[in-house]
């Protein structure tokens, strides 16, 4: 069961690959396929078997773990048993995700982008912050799609290593 999560978190990291790279174009693909949201889900499913795992980490019940502020030995500790490469995909994306977010928040000028009166716009729970063209309607659309797809991937780049199956396990 863990390797066919794995499995599931990898094909979510890849996909959740694809639409960042497509947003990071300036296209915005939940029109065309707006199963992709569905993404969201697919995250729920993997992250509760990944922390359910964690737990069962006996170097993460030490008294002295809460303390630790060192990121390369806290990675080194939930990802134990993972190989390298899946170990530095996972904590790259991780703080990518990070750096993503604040220039998803910058790019949305504090708004989201929205059709109202037959106009484009950017607004704020309904007061508009200003008219857009189209071009920037779209732009904003992809950006959207962008911030979420940075968390996607940290998310199921994270849980895959998590995961990923040990050596010597049968599963």
């Amino acid at each position: 069961m863990k390797k066919t999560l794995c499995i599931i978190a990898g094909i979510g990291f890849a996909l959740g690959l694809i639409v960042h790279l497509i947003s990071l174009a300036g296209i915005y693909i939940g029109d065309k396929v707006p199963y992709i949201w569905g993404l969201h889900v697919g995250i729920f499913i993997v992250w509760l078997p990944a922390i359910l795992e964690l737990r069962k980490n006996p170097d993460l019940k030490q008294p002295s773990f809460g303390t630790m502020t060192n990121p390369f030995k806290f990675f080194g500790t939930i990802f134990k048993d993972t190989p390298k490469p899946v170990m530095i995909i996972s904590v790259v994306f991780f703080f990518y995700a990070m750096i993503n977010f604040f220039l998803f928040m910058q790019a949305g000028e504090g708004g989201v982008p929205d059709i109202m009166d037959g106009k484009f716009v950017i607004h704020n729970h309904g007061s508009i912050i200003r008219e857009l063209t189209e071009t920037e309607y779209n732009r904003m659309r992809a950006n959207e799609i962008r911030g979420f797809s940075g968390h996607w991937m940290a998310f199921y780049g994270l849980a895959m290593g998590i995961l990923w199956p040990k050596k010597e396990s049968q599963e």
